[in-house]
């Protein structure tokens, strides 16, 4: 595997997703369609809101957080203040929600992140839990996925953050093709990730140096299964 991919610093592996703006993975392509036409015959618009995102767009979104420059969120929705965090409990803040990059599951084209264009438009759209649980206008999509997903009839896609271990905080919108980000996975060891730290230039690079080996377990390794 060109490991250019699970850094986000190629697009070789991608195909243009027609009538939008979005890249995602060759391989993915024919699934994807099929999940949306079963979701479109089951009364839901599934549209993509995040896609393939490059190295470049991840790092300027955590360079942003990293400033205080892009709001943070806590577990319920609340906004941090940016002022009161040390460099340690900013790091992991911004971790709960956004990934180190070069470590965005978004880099390799297998992982989007959905909503219903039926009760939402894609500017509305913020990419919080409450959007897709209880009276959420995404909570029907995410029922009916939920469904699908327990009859094995997703097409190969699930939801890495469906529950929370300590890690990325849940993100039900946030869907992974398991065929692709399985191979993905399996060849991205720690000595890789530490080495891509090292490499790179980034805010709180020293203190994710610092905690690299709970971050790769945390945030890195410990996602949900199919």
């Amino acid at each position: 595997m060109n490991i250019d991919l699970i850094f986000g610093k190629t697009t070789e592996h991608l195909v243009h997703l027609e009538g939008t703006r979005f890249f995602i993975h060759q391989q993915m392509l024919h699934d994807y369609l099929k999940l949306q036409k079963a979701a479109r015959e089951a009364g839901f618009d599934l549209q993509i809101v995040s896609a393939f995102r490059d190295y470049d767009r991840q790092l300027s979104i955590w360079n942003a957080k990293a400033r205080g420059e892009r709001p943070l969120l806590d577990d319920l929705e609340r906004v941090l203040d940016y002022s009161k965090l040390s460099p340690t409990e900013l790091l992991f803040a911004i971790l709960r929600w956004s990934a180190i990059p070069g470590c965005s599951r978004h880099h390799w084209g297998s992982d989007v992140d959905i909503f219903d264009a039926k009760t939402q438009t894609v500017d509305q759209v913020k990419l919080i839990p409450s959007e897709c649980i209880g009276s959420g206008p995404a909570a029907p999509l995410h029922e009916w996925l939920d469904q699908k997903m327990a009859q094995n009839e997703a097409f190969g896609f699930f939801r890495p953050y469906s529950t929370d271990q300590g890690g990325v905080a849940p993100e039900r919108w946030h869907l992974s093709y398991y065929p692709i980000s399985r191979r993905v996975v399996d060849v991205f060891t720690f000595s890789l990730f530490k080495k891509h730290i090292e490499t790179s230039d980034m805010e709180l690079k020293e203190i994710i140096l610092e905690n690299a080996s709970e971050i790769f377990e945390r945030f890195l390794m410990r996602f949900d299964l199919p």
